[in-house]
């Protein structure tokens, strides 16, 4: 599977006529194809943590604000110690190892990852694995969203838009379900019957997870 195959899969899906036999020709369908190439990719990697472009890193610490002294431009954001580098090839963050809270944010002409966790681990989805390691799920979520952005150019066919939007959204939805179905983490919590005694006794807390990307959506 490469980007050929991807492209090709996507314009059979919208019922063109002709494949394609390299992203680079000089056609219409090749050009519509790579221009909207890594827009969908984006939607898709950050609509769902697909596992298998789950990576851990250790990340870069860019900034630590000492409380004493007056915020400055190159802090984190107030209420966060740490400011950390985003690792390059990150689609799209998921979750410290420690479950803390974190925030996105500009960084100078980047971004970094602003925390209250010293030497943080980030698990996120990768953007440099190639499409021939995807589940075919994930291959079906890229192609069918493609063929939602291609079909209006290449045919017109508005039902067919909305038609490949909802297959590659069911595909999205289909990787969350089974994410938040097979996550193995034990989170201590106190029964409310026994709260309502006035026994708190001792919590892990909520573990905070970064929110998903949007799902797709026909123009």
């Amino acid at each position: 599977m490469d980007k050929t195959s991807l492209f090709n899969l996507a314009l059979n899906a919208i019922g063109a006529r002709s494949n394609i036999a390299s992203p680079t020709e000089n056609s219409r369908e090749a050009q519509v194809c790579s221009l909207w190439y890594p827009v969908v990719m984006d939607q898709v990697l950050s609509a769902a943590p697909w596992p298998e472009l789950t990576k851990l890193a250790s990340l870069t610490l860019l900034d630590t604000r000492d409380p004493e002294i007056a915020w400055v431009s190159t802090n984190a954001r107030p209420g966060y110690t740490y400011a950390y580098a985003i690792p390059a090839d990150c689609a799209q963050p998921q979750y410290l190892t420690n479950f803390d809270r974190f925030l996105v944010t500009a960084y100078g002409t980047g971004q970094s990852l602003d925390t209250n966790t010293e030497n943080a681990i980030l698990a996120y989805t990768s953007n440099a694995v190639q499409a021939s390691a995807w589940s075919p799920s994930l291959q079906m979520a890229f192609v069918y969203a493609l063929a939602s952005h291609i079909v209006m150019p290449l045919s017109g066919k508005v039902a067919r838009a909305k038609q490949m939007v909802d297959q590659a959204n069911a595909f999205i939805m289909q990787a969350r379900e089974q994410a938040s179905n097979t996550s193995m983490e034990q989170f201590d919590t106190v029964p409310d019957w026994i709260s309502a005694r006035g026994y708190a006794g001792t919590t892990l807390g909520q573990r905070y997870v970064y929110p998903y990307g949007d799902l797709l959506a026909a123009s």
